[in-house]
């Protein structure tokens, strides 16, 4: 059997999409959840894509300091549910997508 560690195993079921707008040059925090994790210890498995150029903070706000993140990326984050995702647009308007798994 194999030891999967902190990430929980194969992604077993997908919780669908949330979308984020990134102000061009601010930020905006937002709730990432589903019902299917509410109440749990489980975590969900992410992967966020953006349209643009932006940068990206678990659990926190973005600034110009935080990961940065073009349109040719993806970033596969774990996150508690009603954990906060923050988006800073870089550039323009950059909308982030949000596609939320279980493991």
């Amino acid at each position: 059997m194999a030891t999967y560690g902190s990430w929980g195993g194969p992604i077993k079921q997908y919780l669908g999409s949330q979308s984020i707008t990134a102000p061009s040059g601010s930020n905006v925090d937002t709730t990432i959840t589903h019902e299917d994790t509410a109440g749990s210890d489980k975590a969900m498995i992410c992967l966020v894509t953006t349209n643009g150029n932006c940068y990206i903070e678990t659990y926190g706000s973005a600034t110009t300091g935080s990961l940065p993140l073009t349109s040719s990326d993806e970033l596969i984050i774990r996150l508690a549910n009603d954990a906060t995702l923050g988006a800073y647009g870089n550039g323009g308007s950059r909308t982030v997508t949000v596609k939320k798994y279980t493991a």
